[in-house]
């Protein structure tokens, strides 16, 4: 049975959904990282004279650099969207599109360790030849598994042909 929808509404359902990065996670994520590069940091100042320890305190200051790093640069891209679900499949930032026919397998990774987020991914398995596998970090985008799901479903239904529903 067809629910019915208004022409706007349809119209509007039709349009692919565009999934931009957080501004407030991103800046919150830079300022952890600052934080945690500044005390670090001093630890490796404070063990100059311990090689042993001033390496192992230079290397995750070395991560941690790369964390800020990592949340500063989308935020000069705040206004591109980061993933795009639409009728014809899954488009992310670098341009790629994944169609719905071509994919094997899409999933919302979402691991935490004791209540502590560890890592969000979306990785999607398709039946091309490159890529094979399209992943993308999504802890710093403005959705959460249940939103992309409930999209690609949406849209993976919508793109279906009338003749098989």
């Amino acid at each position: 049975m067809e629910i019915y929808r208004s022409p706007q509404a349809k119209k509007q359902a039709q349009q692919p959904h565009a999934i931009y990065y957080s501004r407030f996670k991103l800046i919150a994520g830079a300022l952890l990282w600052a934080l945690a590069l500044a005390f670090f940091g001093l630890l490796t100042w404070r063990a100059l004279g311990q090689t042993g320890a001033m390496v192992f305190f230079a290397v995750v200051t070395l991560g941690a650099a790369v964390m800020l790093v990592k949340c500063l640069m989308p935020l000069g891209r705040l206004d591109k969207p980061a993933l795009l679900i639409g009728r014809d499949g899954v488009r992310f930032a670098d341009g790629v599109l994944i169609a719905w026919d071509e994919m094997q397998e899409n999933v919302y990774f979402n691991q935490s360790y004791m209540g502590i987020p560890i890592l969000k991914l979306v990785q999607i398995k398709t039946t091309l030849d490159k890529p094979r596998v399209k992943k993308q970090r999504v802890a710093a985008l403005d959705m959460d598994s249940d939103k992309y799901l409930a999209l690609c479903d949406t849209y993976s239904q919508g793109a279906m042909p009338t003749a098989t529903r």
